[in-house]
């Protein structure tokens, strides 16, 4: 798969199935899914206290410094990288 190539990516356009399955909540709704938001996704996060959103958030910061550590750590060893 190439994700340049825009008939790779039309396979992995969801908002049909997300539109069969997710009936319409009203236009905020049907906008969100129009833009690509993950329905399942979205409706996970409403189910979190904003707590748990917080401390969702920072373990993903976490992992986001990890992988940029050691992507900088593998640069400066003249690794190369994909990209």
């Amino acid at each position: 798969m190439d994700p340049t190539n825009p008939k790779d990516c039309d396979a992995l356009d969801l908002r049909p199935v997300w539109r069969a399955q997710y009936p319409s909540s009203g236009p905020a709704w049907d906008r969100a899914i129009e833009m690509g938001i993950d329905p399942v996704q979205l409706l996970a996060n409403l189910e979190l206290t904003p707590t748990e959103r917080l401390l969702q958030l920072d373990e993903m910061t976490r992992l986001y410094e990890r992988l940029h550590a050691t992507a900088a750590a593998a640069h400066a060893a003249g690794c190369r990288t994909r990209g």
